[in-house]
């Protein structure tokens, strides 16, 4: 297949759930709460007890949605935390690379579809280790503005690997991609 630039487009990423009532364990991976509906692996947790980054591994369920959330990170907090507000983020994939060649991320724009600033996470994921790692993490984008990963640093995307976008309201971010498809 011959090289070729495209605009990748996704509109209106972002998806969050809230749980309000989380105790978040001191240094720890548990999250308990009275409700694990809604919550997917690799959703993002945004919560001042976790790093940036920090994600969804597992969920158990009990009965009735009731249950426990177990993160990738531990926890920063050094005594248990009780009655936390944590927000997580669920994942739009807004670029697939083909599962024969490489292609490469030559740029990209991400507007705010909202009335209120948003954040704004950019991730690439490493098919071939099942790593994701953020291009951008927690980027305020303000109302009536976009965020630019402009084009001095190019970013190489390897067969099958994703470029996914996590934002902190629901619908809130439209994606532009320049990609250089095609590569050998």
């Amino acid at each position: 297949m011959a090289e070729s630039f495209s605009n990748k487009l996704t509109r209106a990423a972002g998806s969050i759930t809230t749980k309000t009532g989380s105790t978040v364990a001191a240094g720890s991976t548990v999250i308990t709460n009275a409700s694990v509906v809604g919550i997917a692996i690799s959703n993002l947790i945004v919560n001042s007890n976790y790093i940036a980054g920090t994600k969804v591994h597992s969920v158990t369920a009990v009965s009735g949605g009731i249950g426990t959330i177990y993160a990738d990170r531990t926890s920063t907090n050094a005594a248990t935390a009780t009655n936390q507000t944590v927000n997580f983020l669920g994942m739009t994939t807004t670029f697939t690379a083909s599962a024969t060649e490489k292609s490469i991320l030559i740029g990209g724009t991400f507007a705010n579809n909202t009335d209120n600033q948003v954040a704004l996470t950019v991730e690439l994921y490493d098919a071939s280790t099942s790593v994701g790692v953020a291009l951008a993490s927690e980027i305020p984008v303000p109302a009536g503005s976009s965020f630019v990963i402009s084009d001095t640093g190019k970013t190489i995307l390897e067969p099958n690997d994703e470029l996914r976008v996590y934002c902190n309201a629901a619908n809130g971010i439209d994606a532009t991609l320049s990609i250089l498809t095609g590569v050998s």
